[in-house]
């Protein structure tokens, strides 16, 4: 049976969930958690180990837990860029505390993240995919 046919015995959209791994397809700077958390505390610190002892306080049934690691690397990098204002993440702390100045308190960690993945670099070799994906954006909620 053909997806077309599948779908036009229903009334209404079906609803497709979307995971990390439609950005790893198509985009040149997408990260799985542990890609972006390592990138993020190398950034930081200039040590791979860093990372990799946040990781081991992390183990937990089997499996590293992404959010915890998460946990530990933001208030670590919410802590160092507190104390060094103009360092290599000035531009950071310029919008830290442009926020704060209007009552607004913003992680430092969630702003470089932000800023981490505002830029879309798609990947060339996927532009067809992509192009089909958009005409058909208008039945997606």
């Amino acid at each position: 049976m053909k997806i077309e046919e599948f779908i036009s015995n229903y009334k209404n959209h079906p609803v497709l969930f979307i995971g990390t791994g439609i950005s790893l397809r198509y985009l040149k700077n997408s990260y799985t958690w542990n890609g972006l958390l390592k990138k993020i505390s190398f950034e930081l610190t200039d040590n791979e180990e860093f990372y990799l002892d946040l990781k081991s306080k992390c183990y937990e049934n089997d499996t590293y837990q992404y959010e915890k690691i998460a946990t530990l690397l933001e208030e670590e990098f919410n802590t160092l860029l507190s104390q060094n204002r103009n360092g290599k993440f000035k531009e950071i702390n310029d919008i830290f505390y442009e926020n704060m100045q209007k009552d607004i308190n913003l992680s430092r960690f969630k702003i470089y993240i932000s800023q981490l993945l505002s830029n879309l670099e798609y990947k060339e070799t996927m532009l067809d995919e992509i192009i089909e994906l958009k005409k058909i954006r208008k039945n997606l909620y």
